[in-house]
């Protein structure tokens, strides 16, 4: 059913109620990046007459079709090159100043929408605000094209100047939503959070949230990667910047498709790190200006509280092209591309995994070098600047279908933290879905005390302390929640 009108600064705007909670739904937050606007950074949005009807999901940035048998839940998405909208919920839009939780998707940087998280048991439960939101995706969002047109340089961020844009709308308007523009937490997972790390490290961003949430991020940050331009440019049979301007987004999802599959046949066996050249963030002069290592030392006791962690299994489901049977010299090739020390690494996950095969340890490791250790080392340095508190987390609920080869895999806490229904799950968590009954109810009221107060601390659960690097506390998310001290901690410190 409609809802009351809200008055902004941009014309009003009509949403929805259900269960209790205001929902507005595909609201522009910047203009269409389409035609000469392409590649460039996003334009402020116009007001606009009449009335904005604000009850359906605006349109998904480009991006490839879902994967054929992930064991991640599969959705078709409508897209369009007009894709800069956000959605908001909200316990009510009475100008009362709510903690408002914006919240960045993942995908690789290549795929997602904000429209799959529905914000309102966090609105319900912990009175807050939340927003989600589109951005560009793919070689429309992280591609460098400077090189080509002055006009276009930082256009490897421009999906992180969308996530920026969009944290600018809130700043403006979220007031009139309920929303209190000076408590606004950035949260993300995966790629959402390795946005959340480049956030953090832009200084376009310093005065637009005030907490963060860190899931599963890739944290490394590389500088511009200019070469996949021509690669793009070969791909659609051109000659120069003028194929890329005049292609249809779906010719451009098509150039991408052909080189993800000439990519593949060349991955060899491989750890993937996660700085790789790729559509992804980089350090450049324009958005991102340092690693979010040196953002968070620099930041020091000025910094934001910091929520973080990953999932015990995360390397399962970035490791289709590890064969079986690896041989010993391979698995220390591999490693000794991320570290001088491969001896170490080698020896600990000996020592942590006797009864492993190379192919385990290599998963394993998989998980190290894509997400925990670069998350990890933020920890660390905003510690050793003397930052406001870390809380990190480790979640371990290992799930039970695929005959329980994907484990706590990556992704797996996201049903969890937003408690939403798990159906869509099902083939993944197991048969009756047999995670522990409290386990959403103890980590989505940790997220919501975290977004209202900087600490994720709540009575469901044992107490929670900050994080430090002599015992690194833990809280441990899996068949009993418990705090843990440095958890894998030889494998951890073999990477240094």
């Amino acid at each position: 059913m409609l809802v009351a009108r809200v008055e902004t600064k941009l014309g009003t705007v009509v949403g929805r109620e259900h269960d209790g909670v205001e929902q507005y739904l595909g609201i522009p937050y910047a203009l269409p990046p389409v035609g000469e606007r392409r590649f460039h950074a996003p334009a402020p949005p116009e007001a606009w007459s009449g009335v904005l009807e604000a009850t359906a999901f605006g349109a998904s940035a480009p991006q490839p079709p879902p994967i054929e048998g992930s064991p991640l839940p599969r959705r078709e998405v409508h897209w369009a090159e007009d894709c800069l909208f956000l959605n908001i919920y909200t316990p009510a839009a009475d100008g009362k100043r709510r903690p408002v939780l914006v919240w960045i998707h993942g995908g690789a940087y290549i795929q997602g929408s904000g429209d799959v998280y529905e914000g309102s048991s966090f609105a319900r439960r912990g009175d807050i605000v939340v927003v989600t939101l589109n951005y560009r995706l793919g070689a429309l969002g992280f591609m460098e094209l400077g090189h080509l047109d002055p006009a276009l340089a930082g256009s490897q961020n421009n999906g992180i100047r969308d996530q920026i844009a969009a944290l600018r709308w809130v700043r403006e308007h979220i007031e009139q939503f309920g929303g209190d523009p000076d408590q606004v937490t950035v949260s993300g997972e995966s790629a959402g959070a390795g946005s959340v790390m480049a956030l953090l490290a832009s200084p376009a961003a310093d005065d637009l949230f005030h907490r963060a949430i860190s899931q599963s991020a890739p944290a490394n940050l590389l500088p511009l990667e200019p070469g996949a331009a021509a690669r793009y440019i070969d791909a659609l049979d051109g000659d120069d910047l003028e194929a890329l301007r005049t292609a249809s987004a779906q010719e451009i999802l098509d150039a991408y498709a052909k080189l993800a599959v000439e990519n593949q046949a060349n991955t060899g066996i491989v750890l993937f790190g996660n700085g790789g050249p790729g559509h992804r963030p980089v350090v450049d002069e324009h958005t991102v200006h340092r690693s979010p290592r040196e953002a968070v030392r620099a930041a020091g006791a000025t910094g934001r509280d910091l929520l973080l962690g990953t999932n015990l299994d995360e390397g399962t489901l970035f490791s289709f092209h590890i064969p079986p049977d690896v041989t010993d010299a391979q698995v220390r090739d591999a490693v000794a591309a991320h570290t001088d020390r491969p001896d170490a690494v080698l020896e600990a996950f000996a020592a942590s995994y006797p009864d492993a095969s190379n192919r385990q340890k290599m998963v394993a490791m998989n998980g190290d070098t894509m997400f925990r250790i670069g998350s990890l080392l933020v920890a660390d340095a905003q510690v050793e600047a003397g930052g406001p508190p870390v809380f990190v987390y480790l979640f371990s609920w290992k799930s039970q279908g695929f005959g329980g080869a994907m484990g706590a895999m990556h992704a797996l806490e996201i049903p969890f933290v937003w408690n939403m229904d798990r159906k869509p799950w099902a083939a993944l968590m197991g048969e009756g879905d047999p995670a522990p009954p409290a386990l959403a109810d103890q980590m989505h009221d940790a997220w919501i005390a975290f977004t209202r107060t900087g600490d994720p601390s709540h009575a469901g659960i044992p107490a929670w302390p900050a994080y430090d690097r002599s015992r690194r506390p833990t809280m441990d998310f899996g068949d009993a929640t418990r705090v843990v001290e440095d958890p894998g901690g030889k494998t951890r410190a073999s990477w240094d």
